[in-house]
């Protein structure tokens, strides 16, 4: 009888092997459901906020969210990916609004291609400026102001409706869907940084916001395809000498009035000379890290946390509870605990070689608010 049942029995290697498939699958099993089990619960405590009743008249919150490429990338999709994967089901949770920005600037130089970095800084740097020439706006004998403002606005409105004329080969309606914009924000919108790289730009755009000169360049009118091909056939009208020598004009086809043109110089409205540069509100900044695993060195942990992503889940969610929990917002100690912030981050393989240096006003640091997400 125990021959018989030997018989059945699978042989050693068989055996060995099905087992180790039966553990590796049940290992990933119990990673999936710990994971999507600690998630829930980050997510449970960011409800307690989106159950908090606010009043009538009050703003809901709502926080800017920067994407730069990762360092080792060459683009933000694995950014992207973290971001949906750990922080944002706690910010829907939470009833966090957010207004997300992917920056992705490449260049090739000699036949490579390769990240630029300063899009999110000029961006950052834009809201501050455009925040602080708003506030000087309103203020009482800055008339000269508003009315730079609203040919702004024209000037602005006449490029969209022209890239809509060039795109469409016809002028917009009155109605036009998509240049449709969604109203501002009444308020300031929190900046949160996903990354090392991410947060070291968002400082310096805070910074340069906060001390950089106001002055703004009314920005040119865009030529419409039809001004410019009548450009192009005003140029066809060429002088070619004869046998004789003399001139003669080469008129063949139907000329058009040559398309018009501004002043070389662009209007620059002299916002500096009305700034005292004092009573500037600033945005809170919310750092949350990105590891980011690149790299053949990197693989033996790249497979651990493919089996044992709940350590994930754990130090990335807690990171977007806090932001979650406005009660976390507190004065930065100095500056450099703002400089500091997420450098370890530049141990990771992808950032060796490389290097991004926080510049930042000692003024803006220390009036800086930040969310303690380190904790």
């Amino acid at each position: 009888m125990l021959a018989a049942l030997r018989k059945r029995l699978p042989s050693r290697n068989t055996a060995l092997f099905w087992g180790s498939v039966f553990g590796v699958v049940g290992f990933y099993k119990y990673n999936s459901k710990e994971s999507r089990r600690r998630l829930e619960h980050y997510c449970k405590q960011a409800e307690t906020v989106a159950n908090e009743p606010i009043g009538a008249l009050d703003t809901p919150r709502k926080v800017h969210v920067y994407i730069a490429t990762p360092m080792g990338e060459l683009g933000t999709r694995k950014a992207r990916l973290h971001w949906e994967k750990y922080i944002l089901p706690v910010f829907v949770a939470g009833a966090l609004d957010y207004e997300l920005t992917l920056v992705n600037d490449t260049e090739t130089v000699n036949d490579v291609e390769k990240a630029v970095r300063g899009g999110v800084h000029s961006r950052v740097a834009e809201e501050i400026k455009e925040q602080r020439r708003k506030a000087l706006e309103l203020e009482e004998g800055n008339e000269e102001l508003k009315l730079w403002r609203q040919a702004i606005v024209e000037r602005k409105k006449d490029n969209e409706a022209r890239d809509t004329m060039n795109r469409i080969g016809r002028a917009p309606g009155e109605v036009n869907v998509s240049s449709w914009k969604p109203e501002p924000y009444p308020g300031v919108m929190d900046v949160v940084a996903i990354g090392r790289e991410t947060w070291v730009e968002v400082i310096n755009g805070l910074s340069e916001g906060a001390t950089g000169s106001l002055n703004y360049s009314v920005p040119p009118l865009v030529p419409l395809d039809s001004e410019v091909r009548a450009q192009q056939e005003e140029d066809r009208v060429i002088a070619t000498p004869d046998a004789a020598g003399a001139a003669v004009i080469d008129t063949a086809g139907t000329v058009a009035s040559p398309a018009p043109t501004e002043a070389l110089v662009p209007q620059v409205v002299d916002y500096d000379r009305f700034d005292s540069k004092h009573g500037v509100e600033l945005p809170g900044a919310a750092y949350i890290a990105h590891y980011n695993h690149t790299g053949w060195g990197s693989l033996p942990l790249r497979v651990w946390h493919f089996f044992h992503d709940q350590e994930n889940v754990d130090f990335y969610a807690r990171q977007a509870l806090q932001v979650v929990f406005e009660s976390t917002r507190r004065p930065a100690r100095d500056a450099k605990e703002v400089i500091n912030m997420g450098k370890d981050e530049e141990a990771q393989p992808a950032w060796e070689g490389e290097t991004l240096d926080v510049v930042v006003d000692p003024a803006v640091a220390a009036s800086l608010k930040i969310y303690d997400t380190q904790a």
